[in-house]
């Protein structure tokens, strides 16, 4: 199968791009010819190079988003200005592949671009969803997002809230909503020596942005008796730092930016406690890799958790945006490990369950198959029961 990968954050930090990479990488290896569509921006080259982790053709093209409701009248304009030329190049580009199928990795603030694909190349598009009402890119936009859906023939959610979610923004496409939820790959954690370090630690992984809900968990820090370690960067570094000062705990954090995959596996195995104190999340992939590992986890209680997640037996969820819950919970799983490792242990065991990526890989195909063409027989589900 020849496939387009239009995900216009296929080169920032986040878990998009990590899904997007993975998936590219495993159908990669099935023998599939794919290029990636990615977008420009100042500190890239424009035109055509390869992706270094995946070797896969990738492109970089000019994509501006559409501006939410309040950016403002100037930055409407420049949108206006802009998009019919972006649009003209994405479809030229998609005229030189010719692909079966457009995969996208995308958000609402893109629909323009999908409807155009569908309009001008009669292309079928398989939308990936990974987040609902929220996402990192902006606020809620009923009127994008049903544009969207409308210009995708299949959409995979990550999650059984995402999927519901789609279905409730077009109810006529939720014959079209199928759920397969991200992989794991539990050869990443087989051999990593957990990280050790002087004082035990509170671990922090993904994209410095409001989303990931740091700023409650460096409110929650002061008491505890951890230091906190973020692995990871994004717009929200220098106002962390500012929080942490302010709050007396300046010394007791510590920014890591952006780290290999081996070293987040590493942290993984050492922490006292892995902390998700996100406040939207689709299906997300430290949680997954948290529970993997092995860690102690205290997640913020949001749509989107895998359901093997479970309050007091896998882990602690607690309620979200309240930063004294979330430093009880660290606290007390820092003043009895005995019971974090139990936690551990668990969570470790239920995440046996979870679906590799070669699994996630061959289900997602399989849609793609079905989009191509219509007539193909039924994907096997990965056993969420949620895509009936």
């Amino acid at each position: 199968m020849r496939l387009a990968v239009y995900c216009p954050h296929y080169e920032d930090l986040g878990g998009v791009r990590l899904v997007a990479q993975r998936l590219t990488g495993e159908m990669l290896r099935r023998g599939h010819e794919i290029t990636v569509i990615a977008r420009w921006y100042a500190a890239l080259a424009p035109g055509r190079t390869r992706d270094p982790a995946t070797d896969a053709a990738l492109v970089r093209l000019l994509l501006p988003r559409t501006p939410h409701r309040g950016a403002g009248l100037t930055a409407h304009r420049r949108f206006v200005r802009r998009f019919p030329r972006s649009v003209w190049r994405l479809v030229r580009e998609l005229g030189a592949i010719r692909p079966d199928v457009v995969a996208a990795h995308c958000s609402k603030f893109h629909a323009p671009y999908l409807a155009a694909i569908a309009a001008a190349r009669r292309v079928p598009i398989v939308l990936h969803l990974h987040n609902g009402a929220r996402t990192a890119d902006g606020p809620e936009s009923p009127a994008l997002t049903r544009l969207l859906l409308r210009a995708s023939r299949r959409v995979i959610a990550v999650s059984p809230a995402v999927a519901e979610y789609a279905r409730q923004a077009l109810p006529s496409a939720a014959d079209r909503v199928v759920v397969v939820p991200n992989g794991v790959d539990p050869e990443e954690f087989l051999e990593v020596a957990p990280i050790a370090r002087a004082r035990p630690f509170v671990l922090g992984v993904g994209r410095l942005a409001e989303q990931k809900g740091f700023d409650l968990l460096i409110d929650a820090l002061p008491a505890t008796d951890l230091d906190l370690v973020l692995a990871g960067d994004g717009p929200e570094r220098e106002r962390l730092a500012r929080r942490a000062a302010a709050r007396g705990v300046g010394d007791r954090v510590e920014f890591l930016g952006a780290v290999p995959r081996a070293t987040v596996a590493g942290l993984l195995r050492g922490a006292a406690v892995v902390a998700m104190p996100s406040r939207f999340e689709g299906h997300p992939l430290v949680c997954l890799e948290a529970m993997l590992a092995g860690a102690p986890l205290v997640t913020a209680a949001i749509p989107g958790l895998p359901p093997e997640l479970v309050d007091g037996e896998t882990g602690l969820i607690v309620p979200p945006e309240d930063p004294r819950a979330l430093g009880a919970a660290l606290t007390a799983l820092a003043a009895s490990p005995a019971r974090a490792r139990a936690l551990g242990r668990a969570a470790a065991a239920a995440a046996r369950r979870f679906p590799t990526w070669d699994a996630v890989a061959t289900r997602v195909l399989a849609e793609y198959a079905a989009a191509w063409r219509p007539t193909a027989p039924p994907a096997a589900g990965l056993g969420d029961g949620s895509d009936a």
